[in-house]
């Protein structure tokens, strides 16, 4: 007779089942987070390995993968009949700075500084250029506190330098340095939080990770297999992803003080090293074939969520 499915593989599945990964977005994940820390680059055949158990047919991949290397994201080597993969000068620029977000979060303080963005008209075909700009630097962070101006609530003007330069409108802008002084005297920049960024619907993105999330920790046990770690890690950091990546991730002082993205973010951390050490066991056991390639975890992956193994978890398991 065949065993019925542990509880962490009904848990899989059913989010498999309810809120599938995008192939494009998960290659993405992939490749920042499991390939780039073992030298960034995997084979396709290794990556459709990867990604089969996770719901993406090997059709849906290819085609993936080709739009990703079509948008500048991928770069591709042929080998014969064989294509080796890696992110592209574009991809780890975007990767680097996602991964302060995904990983490291907001800063402890907080000095009430902030970076503004003006825009100002651009003559013909202003209206698509300053559409594009609003999209790249709310990616980025910023919240719009006026037509045209745009603002973040720390030092980021590197980043809104990157975004003009990208755009080739780094002679179309301005990046000012501010501080807000008026210490109740006026109108607080800080007061326009509500106009200029939707914490709400954030805060609630951050409550449902760990409505799912929570139970998985919960699960995680002894009887886990490396294949569950490994589709655990890469669901938990493709969902993580996708909500750091629209949290402007404002400082503690400017959030409410029931923030459930203060427990998610304990959660995903806690559940990230719960089940790091198998999970680097399947990449292992699929990978390693390839010694050229793939290479030993750099010691910076272990930095990742302050460094911060899973302790409330193993106190967990020795209170059981």
């Amino acid at each position: 007779m065949q065993d019925s499915p542990s509880t962490l593989q009904r848990l899989i599945h059913s989010l498999l089942e309810r809120d599938p990964p995008r192939a494009k977005s998960l290659c993405v994940t992939l490749l920042g987070d499991a390939i780039g820390p073992h030298g960034g680059r995997i084979w396709l055949s290794d990556l459709i390995e990867l990604v089969t158990p996770l719901g993406i047919n090997e059709r849906l991949l290819r085609t993936s993968v080709f739009r990703l290397v079509a948008q500048g994201w991928l770069q591709s080597e042929r080998h014969g009949r064989r294509s080796l993969y890696r992110l592209s000068e574009l991809g780890e620029d975007l990767t680097r700075q996602a991964s302060s977000r995904i990983y490291e979060g907001s800063p402890q303080q907080w000095a009430g500084d902030w970076t503004l963005v003006i825009l100002p008209r651009f003559g013909n075909g202003s209206m698509s250029k300053r559409s594009e700009v609003r999209r790249e630097l709310i990616w980025a962070g910023f919240g719009a506190i006026a037509p045209g101006i745009f603002a973040l609530p720390r030092n980021q003007a590197d980043v809104a330098q990157k975004v003009l330069g990208k755009l080739k409108l780094s002679n179309n802008a301005l990046v000012l340095g501010a501080h807000d002084m008026n210490e109740s005297k006026g109108l607080a920049i800080s007061s326009l939080i509500s106009q200029c960024w939707d914490l709400d619907g954030v805060a609630r993105q951050y409550q449902e990770f760990s409505d799912t999330f929570g139970p998985m920790l919960a699960a995680v046990g002894d009887s886990m297999r490396p294949s569950q770690a490994f589709a655990v890690r890469a669901l938990t950091i493709h969902e993580w992803r996708r909500i750091v990546l629209h949290d402007p991730q404002l400082p503690t002082q400017m959030l409410p003080e029931d923030w459930p993205g203060h427990a998610a973010r304990m959660l995903c951390g806690e559940l990230y090293w719960a089940i790091f050490d198998m999970a680097e066991r399947h990449l292992d056991y699929l990978l390693d074939k390839d010694p050229a390639h793939y290479q030993p975890a750099k010691p910076s992956v272990y930095e990742r969520f302050r460094g911060q193994r899973a302790t409330n978890y193993n106190l967990m398991k020795c209170s059981r």
